[in-house]
């Protein structure tokens, strides 16, 4: 067994995919498939069921998992210990991230951490908050940055930031004139709305917020949902409709005079950014590294 066959496992039953696998550590399909046969022969039993039509681990394959990451971290661990970290640490770390983390917060965090530790490659994936905790339980990634908490005893969440979201409206006669930055939910009831889509934080939270103010979100009138934060915006600027989103992702549009934003009298629209990661699983050197640097960062 070396630590080759180790890695094309862990990756296989992250990534549910032999070719993506493959892609992931610069190698090819056979290789991965040899590697992964080669571990199986060795350990005398199957680890990966092919029938399926996703790669699933076998439940021997489950087992064996846990050690594979504690052995590969182990490996990381002595290495990172015995380099200079400013200009030996090397290696690569996926992110999931729900959208305003991943289009906001991110980049500047990871030039930050790159700054320090310039060796090190970055795949960062955005997905809805629901989908960024489904992936981190489902071994596919060691952290995650979401915009809300989904209760997990298997899950750790570490605030990052705080943030305050806000109705963005287009920049018309309607809205220019009003005097004040204060809206009530009465002056709201015959716009249309544009939403994101059912797992997004943002939604998540407007919605606590109307039921929390007697509102019945379904009395909501909704004319489009996008899962992307800039498409909103645009959308909002063009005169579709208004929108609830995070003060960060809008500041761009506000500072060009696109969109106009208010806050929403009867709301506390106050939420927290997490990086969030398994509860009793080690994380590998490099991904304990990035989110030290994280909470850090936010913090001075």
């Amino acid at each position: 067994m070396d630590f080759k066959q180790i890695e094309a496992f862990i990756y296989v039953v992250r990534h549910k995919s032999f070719s993506k696998a493959a892609d992931a550590v610069y190698l090819t399909q056979p290789t991965i498939s040899a590697h992964i046969s080669s571990l199986e022969s060795e350990i005398g039993t199957k680890l990966i069921d092919r029938s399926a039509k996703n790669i699933l681990p076998t439940e021997a394959g489950k087992i064996f998992f846990e050690y594979a990451l504690n052995l590969m971290n182990t490996r990381d661990a002595a290495v990172s210990s015995l380099c200079d970290f400013t200009k030996g640490f090397y290696g690569k770390l996926e992110i999931a991230a729900s959208t305003v983390p991943c289009q906001y917060i991110l980049p500047e965090l990871i030039l930050g951490f790159q700054k320090k530790f310039n060796n090190i490659f970055f795949n960062l994936i955005q997905l809805d908050t629901k989908q960024v905790i489904e992936e981190l339980l489902d071994n596919s990634f060691e952290i995650g940055i979401v915009g809300s908490a989904i209760k997990n005893e298997k899950l750790k969440y570490e605030k990052l930031l705080g943030d305050k979201m806000v109705l963005i409206t287009p920049k018309n006669k309607k809205f220019d004139e009003i005097v004040g930055n204060i809206l009530s939910m009465e002056d709201l009831k015959n716009e249309n709305f544009i939403y994101r889509e059912i797992g997004s934080g943002t939604r998540k939270e407007f919605e606590k917020n109307l039921i929390k103010a007697g509102i019945d979100p379904k009395s909501i009138n909704i004319v489009a949902q996008m899962n992307s934060t800039e498409a909103i915006k645009q959308a909002v600027s063009l005169g579709l409709g208004i929108s609830i989103v995070s003060s960060i992702s809008a500041e761009d549009y506000v500072k060009f005079g696109m969109i106009n934003t208010f806050e929403i009298k009867e709301f506390n629209l106050y939420r927290e950014f997490y990086i969030v990661y398994h509860q009793n699983r080690s994380i590998s050197p490099i991904a304990d590294m990035f989110k030290d640097f994280a909470l850090s960062y936010f913090n001075d």
